[in-house]
């Protein structure tokens, strides 16, 4: 389907209209159209001159009334007589507004700042100034615990000249209270610890872990204990069959022979040098030949000590020759089986007591000197590599409590810090601390990882408050305490501000070192409402109450 469009017929002859008093058609449709041009233009300003109508009048009220908006009593066309006449800054009747009128209550006391404690107020040098229902007496205790606390590490502080500090926060109502959704809870004392939290690394007691070597090389012939076995100072862990405790032996046994042959020479010597038989430089060749021989016995003596075998040089020079050939034999096979055969076996002892935790050997392999057997371990003590940020290392100090908790985990372990590195790992920017932790169940594995706690300080009585009772009010850490007479009859409903100085926090509560005391009532929940109100009053222009 299609639309055809009617063209013009452009040959039709055109045919002109007479002009209408004596004014030309095309002049009367220019000024037509100026006409409506004008009357758009007027209309279109008509909205920008209302609107800044508007706000020169808004202007000139805010300016005649300080800036503040009527209250409803006054918008109202009626006055409402039977209702009470409602100060609106501080949310309650006029007729009771505390902050408005100060002499509906006693007046609130004068409060300085405490240098000592960093609050105003300070109810730890004036508990008088504590709302509780008795009065409270302030121990030596709580004094030193605040000290210790302000001690140890920095704390936050409070401006001295914070104006927030006695203000008074009003509601008309216990009802209004719970509306607002304002709880409370009393101000307690609880155990609070406060520590340094760090990853950890439970690794082998260093001085009570061994490696074991065998004494001389040789080829093992017996292994006699295996990983996790639990050995004593001096118990076999192998047996090597080595060719220098054989030619030792030899050379010990040689050494002997020649002792007691210049002991012999010298007995015989001397027996007939006073007779003039044997001249005198016979026999100070003899005792020279007898002293070294002395020597190369000692010598074999203390290649033998060297390996780590003991031998009595007394037994063998008063045995006779044949116990003396067995005792030579039996060097350093003692504590081996007999049924293992050979002389030239050396036994591999512990050097420590402890658990075998590595075994590197097996039966018929040829060992060197020097090389690893076995690794023993003392698995009762182990050591805990904490790794500390170089800006908490200063606190930490030697003996301090550690606490320790690994990976996957519910159990805890105690122990005492040990040893502070004096280098700052330049990767990570750490500081170790080492603790020793007792092990007695073997619970804790060597390389496993877990999470550290240096404790600082434990105080079992520190007061305490919810977390969410804290505020700040742009100058100072803010708890608001009801009035110890909240519930008394015709009593104006408040709470007072207190500033306070807050310390370690633990388990939603927060530790209050100076500020408020046991048996006063701070609001938890809710108290945001308070801290906005005070600083609605702390932001405002004053009362509008009239008073």
């Amino acid at each position: 389907m299609s639309t055809t469009l009617d063209k013009p017929d452009v040959d039709a002859p055109v045919t002109k209209q007479p002009a209408q008093n004596g004014v030309p058609e095309a002049e009367r449709n220019v000024a037509t159209n100026a006409q409506a041009s004008i009357v758009v233009t007027i209309l279109g300003w008509i909205p920008s001159v209302l609107v800044l109508s508007l706000l020169a009048g808004i202007g000139w009220y805010g300016h005649h009334n300080d800036w503040k908006l009527p209250s409803l009593t006054s918008i109202a066309t009626t006055e409402v007589a039977s209702g009470p006449q409602w100060c609106d800054s501080h949310g309650v009747p006029e007729d009771d507004c505390v902050v408005c009128d100060p002499s509906l209550l006693e007046l609130p006391p004068e409060l300085t700042f405490c240098n000592e404690h960093g609050v105003h107020g300070c109810v730890l040098h004036h508990p008088e100034l504590a709302q509780t229902k008795t009065p409270v007496d302030i121990t030596d205790a709580d004094l030193q615990r605040a000290a210790e606390a302000l001690s140890l590490i920095p704390r936050a502080e409070n401006l001295p000249l914070s104006s927030s500090a006695g203000s008074r926060i009003q509601f008309a109502s216990i009802e209004a209270m719970n509306k607002a959704g304002v709880d409370v809870e009393p101000v307690t004392r609880a155990s609070i610890t406060e520590s340094i939290e760090a990853a950890g690394e439970i690794q082998y007691n260093a001085t009570k872990t061994a490696q074991v070597s065998p004494s001389a090389d040789g080829i093992v012939r017996k292994v006699l204990v295996n990983v996790g076995d639990w050995v004593k100072v001096g118990d076999v862990l192998a047996v090597v069959d080595s060719k220098d405790i054989g030619r030792l032996k030899s050379e010990l046994l040689s050494a002997l022979l020649e002792e007691r042959l210049q002991l012999d020479q010298l007995a015989r010597v001397e027996k007939l040098a006073p007779s003039g038989a044997v001249p005198g430089s016979r026999v100070i060749e003899v005792k020279t030949a007898m002293q070294k021989a002395l020597v190369a016995v000692e010598r074999v003596i203390r290649d033998f000590a060297n390996l780590g075998v003991s031998v009595d040089h007394v037994a063998l020079q008063s045995s006779n020759l044949a116990e003396t050939k067995r005792r030579v034999r039996e060097i350093g096979m003692t504590q081996i089986d007999s049924s293992t055969g050979g002389d030239n076996l050396i036994a591999v002892t512990a050097p420590i007591e402890g658990r075998i935790v590595d075994r590197d050997i097996t039966v018929g392999e040829v060992v060197d000197r020097g090389s690893r057997m076995f690794r023993i371990a003392d698995t009762r003590t182990v050591w805990l590599d904490l790794r500390v940020a170089a800006e908490q290392a200063s606190l930490a100090r030697l003996g301090l409590p550690v606490r320790y908790q690994g990976d996957g985990s519910q159990v805890k372990h105690e122990g005492t810090i040990t040893w502070i590195s004096s280098d700052v790992d330049p990767q990570t920017r750490t500081v170790r601390v080492r603790a020793e932790l007792p092990n007695a169940d073997a619970s804790l594995r060597n390389e496993s990882f877990g999470r550290g706690e240096i404790v600082l300080r434990q105080e079992p009585a520190a007061i305490v408050v919810p977390e969410e009772s804290l505020q700040w009010d742009g100058s100072s850490h803010v708890v608001f305490v009801r009035d110890a007479r909240f519930f008394e009859k015709d009593r104006p409903k408040f709470f007072v501000t207190r500033s306070v100085r807050p310390g370690a926090k633990q388990d939603g509560f927060v530790e209050i070192i100076a500020g408020v005391l046991p048996g006063e009532v701070v609001a938890s929940s809710g108290s945001d409402v308070l801290r906005a109100q005070l600083l609605r009053s702390n932001l405002g222009a004053g009362c509008t109450c009239g008073h």
